[in-house]
């Protein structure tokens, strides 16, 4: 369950992903210990993002991406039905787009549980937070891609650790021509 006012994201009791969360932490966590996809993520402690076994949440079977920031936050979290990484192998007697979007609407049914309210239907639905934000969508160009996203804001987080970007002056080197 999404916390609102938070960014918490409670996938069930006592496992959770939050704002400010770290890599540190996610690598106590039980999703790092007892349930990643591959065993072999464990190789590379550097790695930027981790796939979780699938997970049911709330009554909703999802597969689970986490993602880890260069400053080592988790900054990102993919969420879709677990069917979607069967591409290009989805059943060949429906349309790519119609399968596509089956699990947009499936998608988009968690987020409703997820928010406690309906939502329109829309390619893309975008929801902004004080923490971050949450985003269903899909995109057919090339590979289809379908999920919802939450995305963390660890700038506050690197503020209160004293780092700061007012020293990257984007035109350095001049303007582009």
């Amino acid at each position: 369950m999404f916390d609102l006012d938070t960014g918490k994201f409670v996938i069930r009791d006592g496992v959770e992903l939050y704002p400010g969360m770290t890599r540190e932490t996610f690598f106590k966590s039980s999703l790092y210990q007892t349930e990643l996809l591959r065993d072999s993520d464990r190789q590379d402690l550097g790695k930027y993002n981790y796939s979780i076994k699938p997970q049911t949440i709330d009554g909703f079977e999802m597969s689970v991406d986490i993602y880890v920031s260069d400053y080592g936050y988790v900054d990102k979290i993919e969420l879709t039905r677990p069917d979607f990484y069967d591409w290009p192998h989805w059943p060949s007697n429906i349309k790519e787009a119609d399968y596509a979007y089956d699990i947009k609407r499936y998608n988009d049914r968690f987020l409703e549980h997820q928010l406690q309210e309906s939502v329109r239907e829309a390619n893309e639905l975008s929801y902004s937070y004080e923490w971050g934000s949450l985003t269903s969508s899909i995109n057919l160009r090339h590979t289809p891609h379908v999920m919802i996203t939450i995305r963390y804001k660890e700038t506050p987080f690197l503020k209160a650790r004293g780092i700061t970007f007012d020293h990257i002056d984007i035109f350095e080197n001049g303007p582009a021509n």
